[in-house]
């Protein structure tokens, strides 16, 4: 910023020149725009941190083939579900059984997995268990979620 008598200051804001009254940039209160831009950063990051812990639904990444796993989502007083829904996405060298739900008869998959299984869900625990059976290696994603 450059000072060009006492009426104008000179701003390169890339590669265009912005000429602005003195007295105008002068009542600039750049704390006070700072304040602000900090705290809709913050409201913006409490938002994303609610809407991103959602209890409903859970994420697994599989990379060990080692171990079973088994999650179950407890359904909230206050809010009627229809689904539980179980997706399953990935790559596996040899078989693997997904229990979809609770009651529900083992499912046996291999290879290149893309699958989705619903199932009809009031309340209660939605449960569902994932064993490698038979693969030792791969790389899947499986969504647990009610609806």
């Amino acid at each position: 910023m450059k000072k060009i008598g006492n009426k104008m200051n000179i701003f390169f804001i890339g590669n265009e020149l912005l000429l602005l009254d003195y007295e105008l940039t002068k009542k600039m209160d750049f704390k006070k725009i700072l304040t602000i831009s900090i705290v809709v950063l913050l409201i913006l990051v409490g938002i994303a941190i609610i809407i991103g812990s959602n209890k409903d639904r859970r994420v697994f990444f599989v990379k060990n083939f080692d171990q079973s796993l088994e999650n179950s989502i407890k359904s909230r007083l206050d809010k009627d579900y229809s689904y539980e829904i179980v997706k399953i996405k990935g790559k596996v060298n040899d078989t693997i059984l997904i229990v979809p739900c609770e009651g529900c008869q083992p499912v046996k998959l291999s290879g290149k997995i893309n699958e989705k299984f619903m199932n009809k869900f009031g309340k209660g625990k939605s449960i569902m268990r994932f064993e490698p059976y038979k693969a030792t290696t791969g790389d899947l994603k499986i969504i647990h979620k009610i609806r």
